[in-house]
């Protein structure tokens, strides 16, 4: 049997007693016994046998060595002395530090409490172990002292933790963790009472303590990893690395951090929850995925009051999810918000079960979770879309738009034209709104704009934009349609700047079309009276023809303006205002439609559109 043991601080291997006596007891057969046959072969002295004739004796092979016998019999007396002297070492640390002790001094380590065998000299947990504990004793000191040191930072990390004022979700972690910790606590008392119990005659060793506390040396190790990971992240940064550490293929290390990630995400989910039902956002340390602006105006609540805050998105939530999530949450803030629609103690059905009921398939395609909020999210959007389309008139309001604010409306824009002439031709300085005021309700009243509904009428208003000295009333005057309420959400401040940069452009190339067709129709007269003036006839007929060919020009680029550009993309719009889901489709419709007619218009350009519109922004009223 081959054994291992330290002489004098030098690791040799040794064979035991037994091999000792074996070696001597060969030995002493050496030279009898088994070999007697060498010396008595049949037929005389050996010497005269053939093959020690040939020189193939044996026993120049099997000749006992005696220097060889002694150099055996020093290295065994060599060894049984070492023996002796290493048991008299094991019964000096025996004398020094018991069992007992030995297992007393751990119990203190593993609540981070130093002494006489573990060191804690500089007071952060880590232990040194003392110089008179030597061999197998140290080896399973130093491995116990590793797990005192890890309660101690686990303890230290989840203490720096405020109780009051920390991030929820990082709260509720500390606070599993504590738990977890008191398993390991109640396990310490069980060792204590143990050790109690224990006599001398059957004292526990440190080799059962290293034992039994294997597996939590291991569960301790994690629960470091996780503290030291997620100590300075919060809410969805704090998922998305608890969610990778669980992704792990030991299924005890799964069955240790799952609960972790459970508590961690009950705060999580219940500003979800919040958030789905109600439209409101309960989240003062910024955990949540989607951000609130509480300063937007109202104009803008769609597009800017809320928003996804990508840092906060936890790794097993989707992007398509996440603004899911996002769009059912603005739809019922509006129609809480600005309808009154949705009462206050409403709740989603099955959406609470499905958050208590699931854990880490809680987000999964088929999931319960992804199933009530695809519900949730085609029932208030679809709410969210009746109220705008029936409380809100939003296909009036856009049909106004087009005629108006697009010149689509002909007979209006003609006569608004000539109303206004004689204060448009004034300079800038000089134009008043009141005095263009009633210009507008004498349009109005003379075109088929007078049959319009009473509400659009009433929004109907002029605006004029910015001034320079050397401006005229026609490149500052613009018709400006108010809107407020929740329609206000389809048209925000940006939405108006496009709406004024087409009024404009339709605006010039229309007043160039008028202003041609009023100098053919002067012109006409003109040739009519001097007709008999036969000198200067050729004259008046290439004035004819070049007064023609602009006319014909600007009439064709009118054609391109009005039908080409606005008409076939108002066209699709309405083809996908009937096909859409949800307000966000509607407001991405609308947007395209603009930008498309803007860029058919050649006023999609950096300095063109961008200059008009940044003027334009400041001044006019929000």
């Amino acid at each position: 049997m081959m054994c291992y043991f330290r002489v004098n601080g030098v690791q040799k291997k040794i064979t035991a007693e037994r091999t000792r006596s074996e070696s001597e007891t060969d030995v002493k057969q050496l030279g009898s016994g088994d070999f007697a046959f060498l010396r008595h072969t049949p037929g005389g002295d050996s010497e005269k046998s053939p093959g020690f004739q040939q020189g193939f004796s044996p026993l120049r092979h099997i000749e006992p060595n005696h220097s060889h016998i002694s150099r055996r019999e020093s290295l065994a007396e060599s060894i049984s002395s070492n023996i002796s002297s290493r048991s008299a070492v094991c019964r000096n640390l025996e004398s020094r530090y018991s069992q007992h002790d030995l297992i007393r001094e751990v119990i203190f380590a593993f609540n981070g409490i130093g002494g006489s065998v573990f060191k804690d000299d500089c007071g952060d947990g880590t232990f040194r172990i003392s110089q008179k504990l030597e061999g197998s004793l140290r080896q399973h000191a130093s491995h116990l002292a590793e797990i005192g040191t890890l309660n101690f930072k686990i303890r230290k990390i989840i203490d720096s933790v405020p109780h009051i004022g920390a991030p929820y979700c990082l709260t509720a972690l500390v606070s599993a963790i504590r738990d977890q910790l008191h398993e390991f606590s109640r396990l310490i008392t069980n060792l204590e009472a143990q050790l109690r119990q224990s006599s001398r005659e059957s004292p526990m060793s440190l080799l059962q303590i290293r034992i039994i506390t294997h597996q939590p040396k291991c569960h301790l190790q994690w629960l470091a990893t996780v503290a030291n990971e997620c100590k300075d992240k919060k809410g969805g940064a704090l998922l998305s690395t608890l969610h990778m550490l669980v992704q792990h293929g030991d299924p005890k290390v799964r069955e240790w951090l799952t609960p972790l990630l459970t508590a961690a995400s009950a705060p999580f989910y219940s500003i979800l929850s919040e958030w789905l039902e109600r439209g409101t956002l309960k989240d003062p340390h910024m955990e949540f995925f989607i951000s609130a602006d509480n300063e937007t105006i109202v104009n803008n609540f769609w597009q800017r009051k809320y928003s996804l805050r990508e840092s906060m998105r936890p790794s097993f939530i989707s992007q398509a999810q996440a603004n899911m999530v996002l769009t059912t949450g603005k739809s019922v803030a509006f129609l809480t918000q600005c309808c009154g629609k949705v009462p206050k103690d409403f709740k989603i059905p099955g959406l609470q079960e499905a958050i208590e009921n699931c854990s880490d398939k809680l987000w999964e395609v088929d999931g319960a979770l992804q199933v009530c909020i695809e519900v949730a999210h085609r029932d208030f959007s679809k709410e969210a879309l009746v109220v705008m389309m029936q409380d809100g008139k939003l296909a009036l309001h856009l049909q106004a738009m087009r005629r108006y604010m697009l010149l689509g409306s002909g007979d209006f824009i003609k006569s608004l034209m000539e109303c206004a002439a004689e204060e448009l031709n004034k300079k800038a300085g000089n134009l008043m709104t009141h005095t263009l005021t009633p210009k507008l309700e004498t349009a109005i009243r003379s075109t088929n704009a007078q049959y319009e509904d009473e509400d659009v009428l009433n929004r109907l208003d002029v605006k004029l934009l910015y001034m320079c000295n050397e401006e005229y009333g026609w490149d500052i005057f613009s018709l400006q349609y108010c809107i407020d309420g929740p329609i206000a959400m389809i048209f925000p401040p940006e939405v108006k700047v496009k709406y004024l940069s087409l009024f404009n452009a339709l605006w010039r190339a229309k007043r160039m079309e008028w202003l041609l067709s009023n100098m053919w129709r002067s012109q006409a007269i003109s040739a009519r009276e001097l007709r008999k003036m036969t000198e200067i006839g050729p004259l008046i007929r290439e004035l004819s023809v070049l007064i023609s060919e602009m006319n014909q020009f600007m009439r064709q680029m009118q054609y391109y303006l009005l039908f080409e550009c606005v008409e076939c993309q108002w066209s699709l719009l309405q083809a996908a205002i009937n096909q859409a889901a949800s307000l966000d489709d509607i407001i991405q419709a609308h947007s395209k439609f603009l930008d498309n007619i803007l860029k058919s218009c050649f006023l999609d350009e950096v300095g063109v559109y961008l200059n008009f519109s940044h003027a334009n922004f400041f001044l006019l009223e929000f």
